[in-house]
């Protein structure tokens, strides 16, 4: 444990050193908080503040995975930093942990600085569940920060991973109700806005600080995310490239392609979807997401990709 622990301590201080670590964990979701804060006139409506503090911590999570974790692995592999890991006795698992954690510590103050900011200055009331959301913000960092370790590992450059984080984080910002509603919307973006993860985080997000929803009442969107998270982790980790010399294997392209390839076939043509917008329970106790015929409900085929990559890389 004590390469991973090591690890983690040399991450966290190289990432306080780089301007765009603050930037996107700090000063960028605070630009959207106080612009819609002031457009949506917060002050006037608790209700209006939760959804753009909501907002702003999918924002930022998705940032501190995407551009925090999908660029910085690729330029650090760039630099040859990862090359002279390399050296040590020492897998790739240790690396990933130390990434995935420290992006966690340090997103972490800028969520807490979010909920402060929005109790301060626009009076929204301190969440009956604090431990719920600061444990799902947890969890949600973990899920984003797995998917940019993917993107870090497929490009090439830095070049390609802007492309790639680009490709990634605007559907999910835009597509997945994060920051506007999607109920008018065209009725196939609905259906494949339940396969996006960023729908899970908001939806959880809005449940726990709008309607008091604990951990558990959010049950559904906490397994999509930590099957996201296994997902990517497992990916990662067989994909891994210490240098920018290295090359994927066929088989691991291969396998990446038949799991994006399965979750658009599902989502296109087999899977309607009742209340996209909310992805939790209704009122009567039926689940959102209706699946037609025998097929699984978008967390299954989450966790049942992760299954299937185990296998698959073992």
């Amino acid at each position: 444990m004590g390469s991973y622990f090591a690890l983690l301590t040399s991450e966290l201080r190289v990432s306080m050193r780089q301007r765009s670590v603050l930037f996107f964990n700090y000063l960028f979701p605070l630009v959207f908080f106080f612009m819609f804060g002031e457009l949506m006139n917060a002050r006037q409506s608790v209700g209006s503040v939760r959804f753009i503090v909501s907002m702003v911590l999918s924002i930022g999570i998705m940032g501190n995975g995407f551009f925090g974790m999908g660029m910085r692995a690729v330029q650090e592999r760039e630099l040859g930093i990862l090359r002279r890991l390399r050296l040590a006795p020492i897998t790739p698992a240790p690396v990933l942990f130390a990434s995935l954690v420290s992006g966690v510590l340090i997103y972490l103050p800028s969520a807490i600085l979010t909920v402060a900011l929005a109790k301060w200055i626009y009076h929204m009331p301190q969440p009956s569940n604090t431990a719920s959301l600061f444990g799902f913000i947890i969890i949600g960092n973990l899920a984003f920060r797995s998917m940019g370790l993917i993107i870090a590992s497929v490009a090439d450059s830095m070049a390609e991973a802007q492309i790639l984080v680009q490709i990634f984080y605007l559907p999910m910002m835009f597509l997945s109700g994060t920051t506007f509603p999607i109920n008018n919307l065209p009725k196939w973006i609905q259906t494949a806005s339940a396969f996006l993860p960023a729908t899970y985080l908001k939806s959880g997000l809005q449940g726990i600080l709008q309607n008091g929803e604990s951990l558990l009442a959010n049950g559904r969107s906490v397994a999509a995310l930590l099957a996201t998270m296994a997902v990517g982790f497992v990916i990662s980790f067989n994909i891994f490239r210490w240098t920018k010399e290295d090359t994927l294997s066929r088989r691991a392209k291969a396998w990446i392609a038949v799991v994006l390839a399965r979750s658009l076939f599902l989502a296109h043509g087999k899977v309607t979807v009742a209340q996209t917008a909310h992805v939790r329970r209704s009122p009567t106790g039926n689940s959102c997401a209706q699946i037609t015929g025998a097929f699984m409900t978008p967390v299954c085929l989450l966790a049942t990709d992760a299954f299937l990559i185990v296998l698959t890389f073992t």
